[in-house]
């Protein structure tokens, strides 16, 4: 049996953002073409990878386990390819960041533009994810390097992971002019836990700010 790298990818992809149609956008490629890649693919394993209902496919037990395999395979190969061009001091090879909305044209897109310039030979692979999901993914080790911030429960930092604190955001509060809260110059942070909120639109995240305030400090880090 031989394994062909491209359509371990293509597994991989298809793992992580769920459609053929989502990893046909991603890869550049049409959706048929991915289709019999990954058929190909469960032609030289002699193993169903793919469970189909409809037009959607979900990833079998053996499609997932092949996944996981093809991510460390692929890793490995990426961080030979990377060792070989440091030989030369030249940094080289795939580095996959994800970041959240706000955050990705104001600091990853300028910093993956700035790379490029100073280091060609370096891919730079990027997600938008909220911080509730680029967590688990970093331990998974689905992404690279994250940007995230510290400030709401349910994506704690894990202390294994190393933390580079990049910026910090001032919070602003505001107020009706007869709240109670306006008597404060500067209004202490755990003061608005049991205030009532009112966001944008419902969303994962947003909920969960106003239950993390109390004894939280009034900045988040990025």
């Amino acid at each position: 049996m031989t394994l062909n790298p491209w359509r371990l990818r293509l597994l991989v992809d298809l793992a992580t953002y769920g459609t053929v149609r989502a990893v046909a956008q991603h890869g550049n490629l049409s959706p048929s073409a991915v289709s019999q890649q990954l058929a190909t693919l469960e032609r030289e394993t002699r193993t169903t990878l793919l469970e189909r209902t409809g037009r959607r496919v979900r990833l079998t037990a053996a499609g997932v386990l092949l996944a996981g395999r093809a991510r460390e395979i692929l890793a490995l190969m990426d961080a030979a390819e990377a060792e070989l061009r440091g030989l030369a001091d030249e940094p080289a090879g795939t580095v996959t960041l994800a970041a959240f909305q706000s955050a990705v044209h104001t600091l990853a897109e300028p910093a993956i533009t700035r790379l490029a310039a100073l280091h060609p030979d370096v891919t730079v692979v990027l997600h938008e994810l909220e911080p509730h999901h680029s967590m688990p993914a970093l331990r998974r080790g689905d992404v690279d390097v994250i940007i995230t911030t510290t400030d709401f429960a349910g994506a704690e930092l894990d202390p294994a992971i190393d933390l580079v604190p990049i910026a910090a955001d001032e919070i602003v509060l505001v107020l009706p002019p007869d709240h109670p809260l306006t008597a404060y110059e500067a209004v202490p942070v755990h003061a608005c836990a049991d205030q009532r909120w009112t966001f944008e639109a419902p969303a994962p995240t947003c909920p969960n700010w106003p239950p993390a305030c109390a004894g939280r400090p009034a900045s988040s880090r990025w």
